[in-house]
């Protein structure tokens, strides 16, 4: 309930907290003066919707009254909503001792000796053909295969200005171009050029993240259907995804930047391992 407060109470089109909200014609939702950002028509007497185009005149724009009330007390409650956003720690007890699955690395991938680190390359690798195999996108799953319960893992992401991580359904076309969404079976969420982080929804959601982020905490629930995500330098809460479909196994998803020679391994992605293996007691599939 208070991702969805936070998330019905940002701008469409600034994503900072809704001032004086209005309605286009076509139903889109912006701050009144976000108005002036947006494409004039020809003639200058109307807007454009960013998103469908649709023309608003000055009469068709209808300020959102209630709305601008009800975002004013979710801002007087920003305190109480981050502190129930702030990480459960006792999301640990779920980690899962996981390692990358070298069948599924396409073939411009490196993967570590413990098969805990991946990373892009221009050379070509001289691997088996496997059916399980990514063909053409530079992407890898996690060993781990997630029918039910609740599983938690943490994947350093260092200073990569391109990744994408979370889960996809075991089911995906792997020989394919991927187009990371939740239509595809893809809930992740992403950076490009270390500046612009977004969720894999469709439209993609844009994020604000610390953009120092260095390690993210992954929390796949089975039984609420979501996958969150968390920003372990202070625990702070990235992004959910809700009503996730439980028709598929899910597999953990680890694409990295494309690099070269020179950076390669400025752009890995890592695994973090359990760090005490002896409070995690039940496996990932026991049966």
């Amino acid at each position: 309930m208070a991702h969805l407060f936070k998330e019905i109470s940002n701008c469409y089109f600034c994503f900072r907290w809704l001032e004086s909200p209005v309605y286009l014609n076509c139903g889109y939702i912006c701050c009144f003066q976000c108005l002036d950002s947006l494409e004039k028509t020809p003639e200058g007497d109307g807007v454009l919707c960013p998103t469908c185009s649709v023309v608003s005149l000055k009469e068709d724009i209808i300020p959102a009254k209630k709305l601008g009330a009800l975002v004013n007390k979710i801002k007087n409650l920003e305190p109480e909503l981050n502190f129930i956003l702030t990480m459960d720690q006792g999301m640990k007890i779920f980690q899962v001792n996981m390692t990358l699955d070298v069948d599924t690395a396409q073939d411009h991938l490196i993967i570590s000796d413990d098969l805990l680190s991946v990373y892009h390359t221009p050379q070509k690798q001289n691997r088996k053909k496997c059916a399980e195999r990514f063909h053409t996108s530079p992407c890898v799953l996690g060993s781990s295969r997630f029918t039910s319960g609740r599983h938690y893992w943490e994947v350093v992401v260092g200073t990569s200005k391109e990744w994408d991580i979370g889960i996809c359904k075991e089911s995906i076309n792997r020989k394919e171009a991927i187009y990371l969404s939740e239509k595809n079976g893809f809930w992740t969420m992403g950076v490009r050029e270390k500046k612009v982080y977004s969720a894999s929804t469709d439209p993609l959601t844009v994020l604000l993240v610390n953009p120092r982020l260095h390690r993210v905490g992954i929390f796949l629930d089975m039984l609420e259907k979501g996958v969150s995500f968390w920003d372990l330098s202070d625990g702070s809460h990235i992004y959910t995804f809700l009503e996730i479909p439980d028709t598929d196994p899910f597999r953990p998803f680890f694409s990295p930047a494309s690099s070269y020679p020179d950076d390669d391994q400025k752009q890995a992605l890592s695994i973090c391992p359990v760090t005490n293996p002896g409070i995690f007691g039940l496996p990932v599939n026991p049966q």
